[in-house]
């Protein structure tokens, strides 16, 4: 038995076996070469492989986006609290409706996004200074890290540009303060800082020579205990959590890895006994 080759849908080439027959017409004899059975079985077992996959990936990125939609109800909910306990106060009155506001807005968008399945596309991005992401992620994250974390925010004067979803990064570290306010259940200190550096990354998928690249970088960095070594490699999986299962889904971490790759940024992680800092670099324009 022999093989030819067939591409079917989507690109990748199948190796066919075909079975040789004789056959002879007006005295000559011709050679045919009929595909045997077993190709089109494989190939119906790749494309059933292909949309399950396909469905895997929808499923994964619609619980991270109900996850993300979960942090802007929460937030918003807190203002609520906030407005509640002190409705004389006006000026807070206002602050936190514009800021319960602004999480809403988002909280629809993510709802639109879960209803198609879809990552925002590159009309979503705008040149943003992170500097202006960061302080509005700060105003949001007060309120829902609770009056026992103090959240601090060190920005530089010059801007940040970055190209990015700006929603997209907002969402990411919030999910950073947040995993923050939930590793100091007695209280502590969220510091959210940013500033321009440089990297050595690889020039090519296969890891040949390296580039520097200068980027541009938010640190969230908490006082909690810590991520032990031994679970710091696998903080970025999909579904894994510490935490009991009505506090973490275990996305939120991967969903900021996720916003990082999509906008061809890094995410780096440092902890000890005294506290965890996460960074996410996002390149800079």
């Amino acid at each position: 038995m022999a093989h030819c080759f067939l591409t079917p849908p989507g690109g990748h080439h199948l190796g066919v076996p075909i079975i040789r027959v004789a056959a002879r017409r007006g005295g000559a004899s011709t050679a045919l070469a009929l595909p045997s059975e077993a190709p089109f079985t494989q190939m119906t077992d790749v494309h059933h492989a292909r949309h399950d996959q396909k469905l895997a990936v929808a499923g994964r990125l619609a619980a991270g986006l109900v996850h993300d939609f979960n942090n802007a109800v929460l937030v918003a909910a807190a203002c609520l609290d906030l407005i509640a306990d002190a409705p004389e106060d006006a000026a807070s009155v206002r602050e936190q409706s514009r800021t319960a506001a602004e999480a809403l807005r988002r909280a629809s968008e993510l709802a639109r996004r879960v209803a198609t399945f879809s990552r925002p596309d590159d009309e979503q991005r705008r040149l943003t200074d992170l500097n202006d992401i960061v302080r509005s992620c700060a105003r949001l994250a007060a309120p829902a890290t609770g009056p026992g974390i103090d959240v601090t925010v060190s920005c530089p004067t010059q801007p940040l540009p970055i190209v990015v979803d700006a929603a997209q990064i907002e969402q990411a570290i919030l999910n950073l303060c947040l995993n923050a306010r939930d590793a100091m259940p007695q209280g502590g200190r969220i510091r959210l800082a940013t500033q321009s550096t440089v990297r050595w990354v690889p020039r090519d998928a296969d890891g040949r020579g390296r580039t520097a690249t200068t980027y541009a970088v938010v640190e969230v960095s908490d006082t909690g205990s810590g991520i032990p070594h031994d679970l710091q490699t696998r903080v970025f999986e999909p579904f894994f959590t510490t935490k009991a299962p009505e506090q973490g889904s275990g996305l939120g971490l991967a969903m900021v890895r996720a916003t990082a790759l999509a906008h061809e940024g890094l995410v780096e992680l440092t902890s000890d006994a005294e506290g965890t800092s996460f960074r996410l670099l996002l390149p800079l324009r």
